[in-house]
């Protein structure tokens, strides 16, 4: 994907001008994403993208074990953030749905 991406400098993440992120001018612009999408007063961080991604990854069927290996944690954590924000009834859905499916391929 990087190659795709035209080359404005040896660095990846640059600003409007294309030098290189100050830790001010990353902080800003995350912040100005954040307050775009997210509700005000809503108090995310940077490490919670991470959390999001793993609950839309389970939802979208990917198993405990998968999400693990794919973030570079431990199931237990990946159950742990699943059981604190993914509701119960979606969760409960997702398992009969699995269910089925393994019903229907034998």
């Amino acid at each position: 994907m990087l190659a795709k991406i035209p080359r404005r400098s040896p660095v990846i993440l640059t600003g409007s001008k294309g030098r290189p992120w100050t830790p001010n001018g990353f902080a800003s612009s995350y912040n100005d994403i954040k307050h775009r999408a997210w509700p005000k007063g809503t108090e995310l961080h940077f490490h919670d993208l991470r959390g999001t991604a793993a609950t839309n990854f389970y939802l979208a069927g990917f198993s405990e074990r998968e999400i693990a290996e794919s973030m570079g944690w431990e199931e237990a954590t990946v159950s742990k953030i699943i059981r604190r924000y993914v509701d119960r009834g979606a969760a409960l859905r997702d398992r009969i749905r699995r269910m089925e499916e393994a019903r229907q391929r034998t």
